[in-house]
């Protein structure tokens, strides 16, 4: 019976899933006055703000990091989640941070910057930075995924493009996420690209824009798109020379955390 009213659920969560100790969720700080909602990216975990995190919240901030549904875990539990998972989770910390503080900022990296994008244009936040937000792919194939995801369920990557870890932990979700592309997965990114691009000329809150000259997988060009088309009246736009995608935890982490708490300061009157 258990097992039929999961299928009609479309519950397929391995029975030995377990989220890693590296890709816990986050929450640093109890004040009331401001908080910073930190949203991942796609394959990612809250581990990608192992540097903003604790900045922020050494500044006064309140800080939460959620883990959104089928990341941190493993593949197949990855697998079974959906757009709609991911954007509603972002959605329900929102409100819980609402709920917690006076002010709200919230920063999204690469697919959370997609999914902060349409939070900001559904629930009141006070300020927003976008952080190498997906807004397009440099891989031209990622437009192909609607039409070939019914033909390719995973493409593997070359061995070179797999990171590799000491820590065993982060070994683990790199086999389990980073070493091939999954393409229903892929597929459920491209459709928050769509939904995000609909919602960006409703997004007025004051926005900082993050790019790097130097990421391989989101191109400038696709940021300064979005920096062009957004409603927001307050707006600015950060280019770094040296960061791969993962600007808040790359080679310039400290020039990006400084011009974040900066954009807070501005925005929100600080912590």
């Amino acid at each position: 019976m258990i097992d039929q009213e999961a299928q009609k659920l479309k519950i397929f969560t391995p029975f030995e899933t377990k989220t890693f100790r590296v890709a816990q969720p986050v929450f640093l700080g109890r004040g009331s006055g401001s908080g910073i909602l930190l949203i991942h990216g796609f394959t990612g975990s809250p581990h990608d703000y192992s540097f903003l995190a604790p900045f922020l919240a050494e500044h006064g901030y309140s800080v939460m990091v959620p883990r959104l549904p089928g990341h941190g875990t493993n593949a197949m539990d990855f697998l079974n989640t959906r757009a709609e998972d991911w954007i509603r989770r972002a959605l329900d910390a929102a409100a819980d941070a609402r709920g917690l503080w006076k002010k709200v900022g919230v920063v999204g990296l690469s697919m959370g910057g997609l999914i902060a994008t349409i939070l900001a244009s559904t629930i009141k936040v006070d300020s927003l930075v976008l952080a190498a937000p997906a807004f397009g792919v440099a891989n031209a194939s990622f437009n192909l995924v609607p039409l070939f995801r019914f033909f390719v369920r995973e493409i593997p990557k070359n061995p070179e493009e797999i990171p590799q870890f000491e820590d065993p932990e982060l070994q683990t979700l790199s086999r389990e996420y980073w070493s091939k592309h999954m393409v229903p997965a892929l597929y459920q990114l491209w459709r928050v690209k769509r939904i995000a691009w609909k919602k960006l000329k409703h997004v007025v809150v004051p926005t900082l824009f993050i790019a790097s000259e130097k990421d391989g997988t989101v191109p400038l060009a696709a940021v300064q798109k979005a920096y062009d088309n957004i409603s927001s009246q307050r707006k600015e736009m950060m280019v770094l020379k040296k960061s791969g995608h993962v600007v808040v935890n790359d080679v310039e982490k400290e020039l990006v955390a400084e011009r974040i708490l900066s954009w807070f300061e501005k925005t929100m009157g600080g912590a």
